[in-house]
Order: structure tokens, then sequence, then C-alpha cells
């Protein structure tokens, strides 16, 4: 996790960099051939890796799923490049056209080593996973930085496919082929099994990808490919205690429940709700507690705009990883529908809170429909997932909760500190460095006094990790 940390706030911190070089508008562009490769290949991805872990594959079933997860892959990145030109045209991004290749080119290239990926996932190595998928993002940011100069937007699709390379030669070198590699023909049992386990996670995968990623295009339809590039930069912004903090404890998750009894696995899922809750939940707020401040000491005038967006969409990201852990002990006692539901339900919460709230009003308001969804789908998540399972819903929800008690104060210790500095005329660097410190200092306090039972447990595990 701390590799994996580390490495992606250097992707967070290449992004900022790269705005210095790349304008909102082919920013847009580049975003929407991202989402378009995205949106095909998880539309053709039938979760084989999830299939092998829960499964316990042998390696020529290992060898068959990662046959058919690349074939369909390959078939998918060559239709998606042939209509390219309409797809743009439709989105009403014509430019996105010059990027699209590269997407799907690095697309079938991360197809090929999704299985090797998958099976270090099943053998709990998550060391080796951080390392690499660590690695490659350190590649992604030397590359983008290197070329940005000379090559603004190009950069940046120049540096995905060249992090699909080293990703895949490591994967395909860190796993004994004997564990995959085995040629095998196909077989209609395992096709079946394959796709009969998959075929719900897909489906449920295109709908948090529908929640996550398709408001970008309602945004470029109401507001325009500048807006749009603005919105998903300060998405990703908030997604950042998700993506590169709660993301790395929730993959370990599935996994680890699947080798578990079910007694131990039902007590787990509660703890690491409430565990991942401590740790995320201050992240979130305090992103939205410094937003202006931050705003204002990373991004010229062109990206102006973006700190009230920013600040709502933090909101976000104390909601998203409060249903990881449920949705992962729903797949891996094989509840794969309910998981698919609950994509669903997100979806047609999230999409049409941020039209409609954004036709009303603005992109500001956009965002606030994009929060009220993506909260109430975790309330409404947890709950169904704990009367269809037993789980013990008023234990999951006080867990991931509580914690926002002591955000309180340290929401109220960064505004105090962000006027205070202003009516001095503070550099915004500076303010903001403060505003940091003191925010985290506070919480650490505050999480003691009211969470201590889960401050006190995540000390313990801290420090029994760093003995190890």
């Amino acid at each position: 996790m701390l590799f994996g940390i580390s490495s992606r706030l250097l992707t967070l911190i290449s992004t900022l960099v790269l705005t210095r070089f790349v304008a909102p508008e082919a920013y847009g562009a580049v975003l929407a051939a991202s989402i378009s490769t995205v949106t095909v290949a998880v539309f053709t991805s039938f979760a084989f890796g999830q299939y092998l872990i829960a499964k316990k594959s042998t390696p020529d079933v290992a060898f068959q799923a990662a046959v058919l997860h690349t074939a369909i892959g390959v078939v998918a990145m060559v239709v998606l490049v042939v209509f390219r030109g309409p797809i743009g045209r439709l989105l009403e991004t014509p430019e996105m056209d010059d990027f699209v290749l590269y997407y799907a080119i690095a697309h079938v290239i991360d197809r090929a080593r999704y299985v090797p990926e998958r099976l270090l996932m099943r053998d709990l190595r998550f060391r080796a996973l951080a390392t690499i998928n660590g690695s490659g993002e350190l590649v992604y940011v030397a590359v983008a930085l290197a070329l940005a100069p000379g090559f603004a937007e190009d950069a940046i699709v120049i540096a995905v496919l060249v992090r699909a390379v080293f990703n895949a030669g490591l994967y395909f070198a860190v796993v004994p082929r004997a564990d995959w590699l085995v040629p095998s023909p196909l077989r209609a049992d395992v096709v079946r099994g394959l796709f009969g386990y998959g075929l719900p996670i897909m489906i449920g995968a295109v709908a948090d990808r529908a929640a996550t990623r398709w408001d970008n295009f309602i945004m470029s339809k109401l507001f325009g490919p500048a807006v749009m590039g603005r919105y998903n930069l300060s998405y990703s912004l908030a997604e950042t205690p998700v993506s590169h903090v709660a993301e790395h404890i929730g993959e370990v998750l599935m996994p680890s429940f699947a080798k578990m009894e079910e007694a131990e696995r039902r007590r787990a899922v509660v703890k690491a709700a409430a565990l991942m809750a401590l740790i995320v939940s201050p992240l979130g707020v305090g992103l939205g507690a410094v937003s202006p401040t931050l705003v204002d000491a990373l991004f010229d005038e062109r990206w102006s705009g973006i700190a009230p967006m920013l600040a709502v969409l933090s909101i976000m990201t104390l909601f998203r990883p409060m249903t990881w852990s449920a949705v992962a002990y729903l797949q891996a006692v094989q509840q794969t529908r309910l998981v698919m539901y609950a994509s669903f339900t997100r979806a047609l919460l999230v999409l049409p809170l941020v039209g409609v709230f954004g036709w009303l009003g603005d992109p500001t308001w956009a965002c606030v429909g994009a929060a009220v969804g993506h909260a109430v789908h975790a309330i409404a998540t947890i709950v169904v997932t704990g009367r269809v399972t037993g789980l013990p819903v008023a234990s999951y929800l006080a867990g991931v909760l509580r914690p926002l008690l002591a955000c309180v104060p340290m929401f109220g210790a960064v505004v105090a500190i962000e006027l205070g500095l202003a009516r001095l005329d503070v550099h915004p660097a500076v303010s903001l460095v403060a505003q940091i410190a003191a925010g985290g200092a506070v919480y650490v306090a505050a999480a003691f006094v009211l969470v201590g039972d889960g401050a006190r447990e995540l000390v313990r595990l801290a420090r029994g990790a760093l003995r190890r």
C-alpha cells in the first residue's frame, strides 16, 4: 500500500504539472478517448480473474481464461478504432480520434497480462502486485513529464502505452509459466463456468464505469469539452483518497475473504470497512477543506473554477469506499448478481442526478448531483447487503460513519487557518502546507478520543506490519 500510494502520488503531481502544457480542451479530447476505450473494455471484460480466485482454478483453466480474455479484447479494440470517428462526433469531441489508437493498443497489452496479475492476487502476493503497478506508475510519470514540453497532450497517450508494455513485461517475468501458460484447448464446461460467473460482475462493472465516467459525457453535452476537462480534473483530485489509498486496501479484501471461514469472514468484513473509513474519511474531508487554497497554489487561470467542484466532489470520497468491503464479501461468497444490481443502482442514481442538477444550475450543481447519488447508493447498498446475507448492518454503518465525528474538528481547524493566513496575505503554497499539517494533527488527536478502539487497532496493525 505504501508503494502504491507514493507512486500514485507522483502520478497526481505529474498530472498537475501536465496542466501547464495541456489546455483544458485538449485534455478533454484525451479524456474522451480514454473513457471510450475503457467503456468498450469494460463491456467486454467478464471478470475471469475473480473466477480464477474464487474457484482456485488449475493452470489449464487459467490459460483458457487468458486466451478468451485477450481475444475478446482484440476484437473489441478493432471495432473501437474503426468507429472512433462516429463516436467522436457523437460525443462532440472529434479531436479524440488522434488518441484512440494509443489507448486501444495499450488495452490489448493490459489484457495479455491480466491473468498473471490475478494469479498473484489469488496467492496474496500483494507486495509483488504493488511493486509492479507502482513501478509502472513511475515509468508513466517519467515518460509523460519528459515528453510534455515538446509533445503536449500526446505525451499522455505515449506514456500510457509505455506503461502498458513495462507492466506486462514484469508480470510475465514474475508469474511462473507453469501457473497459467499451459496450452489447453477451450472446453465447453470451462467457458460456461467463466461466463456464468463473470457475466453479472461484468454487467456491474459496466454500470460502475457508467456511474464514474459517463458523467463526463453529460458535462460535455451540457457545458462543452473545456468544462468537461475541468470537471474530470476535479473528479480525479476528489478520487485521490479512493484511487491512491482505498483501492490498495480494497484489492486485498476479496481474495482474503475467499480464504476465510464464514464466521471469521463476517467479522473481517465489518472490521475492514471500519478501518478503511478511519483512513479514508479524513482525506476526503480534508481535501474539501483545502480545495480553495489547493487550486490557488497549483493551477493557472485556465483551470480556474475547479475549486467549488472539487469541494463538492470530495463528499463522494467519504461514501464510495464504504461499500467495498461488503461488495468484496458478496464476490467471495459468489453472490455476484447482487453486486450487479448494486452497480446498476448507482448508475441509475448518479447519472440522472448529474444531468438534472447541471441542467437546472451550473457545473457546481452537477457535482452536487454526483455527490448525492454516491451517498444514497452507499447507504442503500450496505443495508440491502445486510438484509440479504445477514451481515450486521448496524455495526457496519457505525464502523464507517464514526470516523466522520473526528473529521469535524479537523475541518474547523483547517478553515480557521485558511482564513487567518489569507488575512496575513501568506502565499497559497505555504498556507496549504500549514493547513494539511494542522488538519492531520487535529484528526489524529480527535480519532483517539472519538474513535479510540479503531485508532488503537490501526496502530497495532501498522506496528505489526512494520515489524514483519
